[in-house]
């Protein structure tokens, strides 16, 4: 009998190895999932005779004499090996490649997923496609700056929203003036500005050779001089000093006056033709959010109407001591637990979590080949432990018949 209830204990033990196994396959195609493998465990063992240690010169030691009770499972264990990225065109899909989990919201609850199919809902937020549950990070401030050690909110898209104007309070020049230049050559620039309503203004600046690596500049706006100033440059051509701001008195409304900072550092003389242009002022006009995309640290950056992209909010990545801990609960998500520590939430590439990649999704990492061969040993276990039960039972029937 007791053959019977070890060949038993195999029967239920590798049918819960079927069960993960089909699970497994069943899971084939779901973004995300982390596949799982049964551990068995012997148990009990019955000792008929114990271990005897040897005795001087007479009698050497005896290993002990047991029988083993059958088997059990001990874990069942996930395995997170990465899954094949596939793209899918979406900008709002993602994959984490690497270490850790989509921290989201549900009810008041955070989970995490290694599910990336996010959508925008009605009211701008990246919600989790399958649930509903909301994705968390740590939201942009006015100027575009982000405080990963701030607390997570859900991140939210403002879908048609309105980039207010930004008033120009810094040009940049970069390019070359031509060294070859006689004295009191001039090279007249013209280049645009924003004022505080996003109106556009054109500024003229001249250029005045009054010596060899001496330049003067004077700006004039609606016909009068609003700067002036000189730069020198070394012998090598490099900018060495001078710097400038310009005042323009609007009257169209708009903040006035509105000061304007010039960057000369990155123009050159050198003998060469003339180049001296802007090559940056940190003015717009007011624009619309048109796309959004995320790169590989979680930043959602937008695109807006005026040609500005801007940092939206970044995605965090929930890391854990022990994510073989984390407690499956349906949907593709998963709840902390006991033993998988407390979450920790990080930008994507730092302190381990790992990068975003977007416009796809992370696929299951099932092996199909190998979950197919584990159907087949849990089929030919099975079958041996149920062969070896009607082999215990021929054996209580033969000993039944010695009575007659």
């Amino acid at each position: 009998m007791g053959v019977i209830h070890t060949a038993l204990s195999a029967l239920s033990s590798y049918d819960l190895m079927l069960q993960v196994t089909a699970n497994n396959l069943a899971n084939l195609n779901t973004p995300g999932f982390k596949s799982q493998s049964l551990h068995f465990l012997d148990t009990f063992y019955q000792t008929l005779q114990a271990p005897t240690v040897p005795i001087g010169g007479g009698q050497g030691g005896k290993n002990p004499i047991q029988v083993g009770m059958g088997v059990a499972f001990g874990a069942i264990i996930t395995r997170l090996a990465q899954g094949t990225f596939t793209p899918t065109g979406m900008s709002t899909d993602m994959a984490i490649i690497g270490n850790g989990f989509f921290a989201v919201s549900k009810n008041g609850q955070i989970l995490y997923t290694r599910d990336g199919a996010f959508r925008v809902d009605a009211d701008g937020n990246l919600v989790h496609a399958g649930t509903g549950a909301f994705l968390l990070g740590w939201l942009a401030d006015e100027a575009g700056n982000i405080n990963s050690a701030s607390d997570l909110q859900r991140i939210k898209i403002p879908v048609g929203g309105a980039l207010a104007a930004r008033a120009t309070s810094v040009v940049r020049l970069g390019g070359n003036l031509d060294a070859r230049m006689d004295t009191g050559s001039t090279l007249p620039i013209s280049f645009t500005v924003y004022d505080s309503q996003g109106n556009n203004h054109l500024v003229q600046l001249i250029f005045v050779k009054t010596a060899p690596n001496t330049w003067d500049w004077q700006a004039e706006f609606n016909g009068s001089v609003v700067g002036s100033g000189a730069i020198q440059f070394n012998e090598y051509g490099q900018w060495q000093s001078g710097t400038g701001t310009i005042t323009l008195n609007l009257t169209n409304g708009a903040l006035s006056p509105q000061s304007i900072q010039l960057d000369f550092s990155s123009i050159n003389q050198l003998a060469s033709t003339n180049t001296a242009s802007v090559v940056f002022q940190d003015g717009f006009t007011a624009g619309v959010l048109e796309t959004i995309s995320v790169d590989a640290r979680g930043i959602v950056l937008g695109s807006f109407s005026n040609g500005i992209t801007r940092p939206l909010a970044q995605v965090a990545v929930a890391v854990f001591s022990n994510p073989e801990g984390l407690e499956r609960i349906g949907d593709n998500m998963f709840k902390a637990s006991g033993n998988s520590g407390m979450a920790r939430y990080l930008p994507p590439t730092v302190g381990g979590a790992g990068r975003v990649q977007s416009s796809g999704l992370e696929q299951s990492n099932v092996d199909l080949a190998r979950e197919l061969t584990q159907v087949l040993i849990a089929q030919r276990s099975f079958q041996a432990a149920a062969r070896t039960i009607l082999a215990a039972d021929e054996m209580t029937q033969e000993a039944l018949n010695l009575r007659r």
